[in-house]
């Protein structure tokens, strides 16, 4: 009988530390993207990250972009800024980024590097954004596209506290693979969110308050980092467009709601070119999970992202190499 329960035992061992390195080698556990705080726009990625996660890789240059190093030669810069439809998060992998294919496209085009920047975060708001550059600089941009959608109209900066606190922001690895699978993903997602919480609000609900993982708090003012870009890259002299990215609904009902036609009705007033990518008819296979997740592209979603960006970036990159050419003659 003892001899049965050590072989049962070591059969236990074999399996838990064959599956520890499954979820370590395999899937990238104990090896997450790390943020860190910041003052001014709340969080960002940890600079100079390498990340193999659920198999893609997740990079990150100097300055917390999902983009290489930044080169002193850089002379042509594209600044791509946005939340978590151009940062990809750990689903995508750095080269399906669509940054990272326009920025590829680009240079070879032009037979010259073209850096396509990718500032962004999960979450962010478009005054995240304009804090990010406010603070880091403008890194000599040439051309700047917002990537937006509707619920960025009155998302604003809150600076609660997610780093280190909720689980979409670690701020430290995990030391077991094994039980970040059991606390991020089956408790956490799970029996924290759709039972333990309820069960703590329903037993309590006069003493609750607003719990670690709500990200923003939506008021009435509408985004003051769209002002503060148009506002901005008009006295520097930077042409600034938008993208206007819709959810799955919206183009189940192609239009956008109230918030997103607030976003279009602003780039009129301030005469800001739009990419109405719900003329565009994106189709259901290009998003991530769409049952789940009506907002984040796959890999050919980021692809299709990228085709229709290149076109109207392209007249931009145009007009400065004509003009560069221009100078330069003797």
């Amino acid at each position: 009988m003892k001899k049965n329960w050590r072989k049962y035992g070591l059969i236990l061992v074999a399996l838990l530390g064959l599956s520890e390195l499954i979820l370590r080698l395999g899937f990238g556990f104990c090896n997450a993207p790390l943020y860190i705080e910041d003052p001014d726009f709340e969080y960002v990625f940890v600079p100079n990250q390498y990340r193999f996660r659920f198999r893609n890789v997740v990079k990150t240059n100097e300055f917390s972009m999902r983009s290489e190093p930044i080169n002193p030669t850089d002379t042509t810069v594209v600044l791509l800024i946005g939340d978590s439809v151009i940062n990809g998060g750990n689903p995508t992998s750095h080269e399906e980024l669509a940054s990272t294919l326009l920025e590829k496209q680009f240079t070879e085009h032009y037979h010259q590097p073209v850096r396509v920047l990718n500032v962004s975060a999960g979450s962010w708001g478009p005054d995240n954004a304009f804090a990010f550059l406010k603070k880091n600089g403008f890194f000599g941009a040439d051309v700047i596209g917002l990537v937006t959608s509707s619920h960025d109209a009155y998302d604003n900066m809150s600076h609660h506290k997610l780093v280190g606190e909720n689980p979409n922001y670690p701020n430290k690895q995990y030391k077991v693979a094994l039980y970040e699978f059991w606390h991020r993903y089956i408790y956490t997602l799970f029996i924290y969110h759709y039972i333990e919480a309820p069960l703590k609000e329903w037993l309590a609900p006069a003493t609750q308050h607003a719990p670690n993982d709500v990200i923003h708090k939506f008021g009435t003012t509408f985004n003051t980092g769209y002002q503060q870009l148009a506002d901005t890259t008009k006295a520097m002299g930077i042409p600034f467009l938008m993208y206007l990215h819709p959810e799955l609904p919206e183009i189940a009902q192609n239009r956008y709601d109230s918030q997103g036609e607030e976003i279009l009705a602003f780039a009129r007033k301030n005469h800001i070119p739009v990419i109405d990518e719900l003329k565009l008819h994106p189709p259901k296979d290009l998003f991530r999970n769409p049952d789940f997740d009506s907002i984040h592209y796959n890999a050919k979603g980021q692809a299709f992202m990228a085709k229709h960006l290149y076109p109207v970036l392209k007249q931009y990159l145009d007009a400065y190499f004509a003009q560069h050419a221009r100078s330069h003659r003797p």
